[in-house]
């Protein structure tokens, strides 16, 4: 998470191809803790996909309307990317 971006929460010898590796921070976007999951061939899951998840299944609690997922995305991506 920014201002530590470069650290990494689990030692790299841990991971390996066939784990699903799910980072919870959303900025920076690609942490290193993803970049290295990639590497050794992890399925990686962002941050920001769960902030949007999160925020969609509320949305839906709260007015029975199914969230549009696509444009919760972008929005969050725009303001994250405006915001730097």
């Amino acid at each position: 998470m920014t201002p530590q971006a470069d650290e990494c929460p689990v030692p790299r010898e841990k991971l390996r191809s066939g784990l699903v590796v799910m980072d919870i921070v959303y900025n920076p976007l690609k942490t290193r803790l993803l970049r290295e999951a990639e590497t050794v061939g992890c399925v990686t899951i962002d941050g920001l996909s769960m902030f949007v998840y999160q925020g969609a299944r509320q949305f839906e609690l709260w007015t029975g309307i199914s969230a549009p997922m696509d444009i919760m995305r972008m929005a969050a991506e725009t303001e994250l990317t405006d915001s730097r």
